[in-house]
């Protein structure tokens, strides 16, 4: 548990939340601050800031909650598309800063802008070079 973090609060059962589904290791509630109509959220129950933070068999958890999750938006809402938004710190947008992943249902005109410029490729030597430095830094499996 983290002092003054809203989703430990609402894991510890001090703040209210609706529930989705929830197991031993993580959980999936509605969003209070809706971007869309079924806007949902999936967390893990322990406090890990972000992504950086999280064990990889944690945030597996997560993202098998989050199919199971997005699966059923799609059955009850049926959205024409869904977008899964994860953001690591506030310049990324983290607004909590417990790992988290964003299940959002999209329509056409929703207005909820998310997406980026396409209007050139980029260098490809650039985009290799950037690869080779990423390969580099890339941790054991």
């Amino acid at each position: 548990m983290a002092p003054n973090c809203i989703f430990c609060a609402i894991v510890a059962g001090e703040a209210p939340c609706t529930p989705i589904i929830e197991d031993e290791t993580v959980m999936a509630f509605m969003d209070i601050h809706p971007a869309n109509e079924g806007h949902c959220l999936v967390i893990p129950k322990m406090h890990y800031p972000t992504l950086f933070e999280t064990p990889p068999e944690v945030f597996a958890a997560v993202a098998r909650l989050v199919v199971r999750v997005s699966l059923a938006v799609q059955a009850a809402l049926r959205p024409p598309g869904l977008n899964l938004l994860q953001a690591n710190g506030a310049a990324a947008g983290q607004s909590v800063s417990h790992v988290h992943v964003h299940v959002l249902p999209r329509r056409p005109d929703d207005g909820l802008a998310l997406n980026w410029s396409r209007t050139a490729p980029a260098d490809p030597a650039k985009i290799a070079a950037i690869a080779e430095q990423i390969r580099r830094h890339l941790p054991p499996a």
